[in-house]
């Protein structure tokens, strides 16, 4: 079978630190049967993000906005020039591992782009990130209970950035803050699209060390969920 193309898309802001071991763990991974691309997006970047990203613009594609418009805007951006079957999301901050990819693409299998289906990679169904406790944790949980109790789902993570989705679906991801990623996955559950979560590990950190979303960001996900529940954008 020809392989499969995919686009991994990297949106960043502020990441100086962590970027550049995350593009360079990407590049190693063994993507065995696809064909991998890898899309980094530097959101408006104020730190030293771009001149960290030009030493990879040989061996990634390296998009440069002029102005921070929030992670949705960023993976947005990073879509519409994919050329991928399937995107992933990787965020820039190493508390995901780019080496689990590979454990969503095997749940995905052999399934056709045409299929209706994604996957997310889940905290909660991996053993040990059961051990943190925090109030970020548990406005995750929320979140993704109230997902389920709008869409009738059964989830355990929307929030998790590891998510797998076909090309045709693509254009659902607005722009926006971190509440585009939620109504994303909204998004596919009204289109009909199954969602296969797989564990995946999870290394969380502070804002000491410059974890960007808040809690009021939480808000404002709840909102826009409750908005496209009900009307629809």
């Amino acid at each position: 079978m020809e392989n499969r193309k995919l686009s991994i898309i990297v949106p960043v802001y502020n990441e100086e630190k962590t970027v550049g071991e995350v593009i360079r763990r990407l590049l190693a991974v063994p993507f065995v049967g696809w064909a991998a691309e890898i899309i980094v997006v530097n959101d408006g970047s104020t730190d030293g993000t771009a001149s960290v990203l030009a030493g990879f613009s040989s061996r990634a594609r390296i998009i440069n906005l002029s102005k921070n418009g929030g992670k949705g805007g960023a993976v947005s951006a990073g879509l519409k020039v994919a050329n991928g079957d399937f995107a992933v999301i990787q965020d820039a901050d190493l508390e995901c591992s780019p080496e689990e990819i590979p454990l969503l693409l095997s749940a995905l299998g052999t399934r056709d782009i045409r299929a209706k289906v994604a996957v997310i990679g889940s905290r909660e169904l991996y053993r040990e990130n059961k051990k943190r406790a925090s109030l970020s944790r548990f406005g995750s949980l929320f979140i993704t209970k109230l997902i389920n109790a709008l869409y009738g789902s059964f989830l355990t993570d929307a929030s998790m950035c590891y998510k797998l989705f076909p090309k045709a679906t693509f254009g659902y991801f607005a722009a926006g803050g971190f509440e585009a990623e939620l109504i994303f996955v909204t998004r596919l559950l009204k289109e009909g699209y199954h969602i296969i979560e797989v564990p995946v590990s999870y290394i969380p950190r502070g804002t000491d060390a410059g974890k960007k979303i808040r809690y009021r960001d939480g808000i404002t996900i709840i909102m826009r969920i409750l908005l496209f529940r009900i009307a629809g954008r």
